[in-house]
């Protein structure tokens, strides 16, 4: 189906823009999208000869244009499809992210507590014993 406008409908048939208008108006004429189809035209004018040279590049562009707008559809689903994957993808993302954090945020404690009982340990601690409590004081430090 090839949508035409009224002024091109009118010269390929050979007649006036305003007679095309009245066969719209009474109803003999269809028209979709406010353009009038060749398959509404061959109808209301069956003896008119619609397969002209010029008819076949005015198909030949609809298919084109139709061929275009398809794609640009697909594009556009593929696009869709893309973004929603690259969402679920980010949310996972920021779900590990939050349970890292969480997890840091737990050995930092452990850490920071382990810190406390090693310098409570030291003052209880007898004196030959102090030399290995300091090792591994700087071997919690250099972990923190």
């Amino acid at each position: 189906m090839v949508k035409l406008s009224v002024s091109k409908a009118a010269r390929m048939l050979g007649i006036s823009r305003f007679d095309i208008q009245m066969q719209i108006n009474s109803g003999k004429l269809q028209t979709h999208e406010g353009y009038v189809t060749t398959d509404s035209l061959r109808l209301a004018y069956p003896n008119a000869n619609l397969n002209s040279e010029q008819d076949k590049r005015i198909q030949k562009m609809q298919q084109i244009k139709d061929n275009a707008i398809y794609k640009s559809g697909s594009v556009d689903t593929a696009h869709a499809e893309n973004e929603k994957a690259y969402i679920s993808a980010i949310a996972a993302l920021k779900s590990r992210l939050y349970k890292e954090e969480i997890k840091n945020q737990h050995y930092e404690h452990v850490f920071a507590e382990l810190s406390e009982r090693l310098i409570i340990l030291e003052e209880l601690c007898h004196s030959e014993n102090k030399e290995y409590l300091h090792k591994i004081q700087e071997w919690v430090g250099k972990q923190h």
